[in-house]
C-alpha cells in the first residue's frame, strides 16, 4: 500500500494536455530498476504494535469531546485503579494509546526501500490510499510526526493522534535502518 501510495512505480502521463498514459512500462521508477528483491527482503522488519485501550470501553454514541478528554484523563484514571499505563497485566509494553475504536494488536512487515538519490523524485505524484488518484504531497520532517523530539533525540510524546506509524519509524531509526545524516 505504501509504495503504492508514494507514487514511485505509477505510469507516467504520456500527454500532459490530456493526462493519458504511456505503456505500462513508463513509469516514474521503470520496473527494471525495481530493488534487488534479494535486498528487499533483507531489509524488512515486521513489528507489533499494541495499543493501550480505555477500560470501560465508551459506548458507541459517545460525543468525540468526550472521547478525546477520555485519552486525556486515560493515565490519571488508570493509575487511579492500579492499572499500570505503560504495560497490560501480562507485561505486553503499549506502544501508543488507542482511541475507542475496536482495536487489536497491528502486526506490520516493512520494507525499507531508499528512494532520495532517484532522478526526478520531485516529479512523482503523491497518490491516495488505492493508488489512483493524485493528491496534495505534504512533506513532514520526523519532528513535525512526533518520531524525534526538538533535540532531534528518539521522541517520548504519543504519535498516534499524529502518525500512526511513528512507534515503527522510531523503531527504524534506533536500528539505524534510516540515515540521519
Amino acid at each position: 500500500g505504501t509504495l503504492r501510495m508514494s507514487g514511485l512505480f505509477a505510469h507516467t502521463p504520456s500527454n500532459p494536455q490530456d493526462g493519458g498514459f504511456d505503456s505500462p512500462t513508463h513509469r516514474y521508477v521503470n520496473l527494471a530498476n525495481a530493488p534487488d528483491p534479494a535486498t528487499l527482503v533483507r531489509s524488512m522488519r515486521i513489528y507489533t504494535m499494541f495499543p493501550q485501550m480505555p477500560d470501560p470501553m465508551p459506548h458507541p454514541s459517545t460525543p468525540p469531546d468526550d472521547l478525546q478528554n477520555e485519552i486525556k484523563r486515560r493515565d490519571f484514571h488508570m493509575a487511579k485503579r492500579g492499572r499500570d499505563p505503560h504495560q497490560d497485566e501480562y507485561g505486553r509494553i503499549y506502544t501508543h494509546k488507542s482511541t475507542s475504536n475496536v482495536s487489536n494488536t497491528i502486526h506490520a512487515v516493512y520494507f525499507t526501500l531508499d528512494a532520495s538519490d532517484l532522478p526526478g523524485l520531485d516529479d512523482v505524484p503523491a497518490l491516495d490510499l488505492l493508488g489512483s488518484n493524485t493528491v496534495k504531497r505534504e512533506w513532514k520532517s520526523l519532528e513535525d510526526l512526533k518520531v524525534l523530539d526538538s533535540d532531534q533525540r528518539i521522541g517520548t510524546e504519543d504519535t498516534k493522534p499524529t502518525f500512526i506509524s511513528g512507534f515503527i519509524v522510531r523503531q527504524l531509526v534506533k536500528d539505524g535502518v534510516f540515515d540521519m545524516q
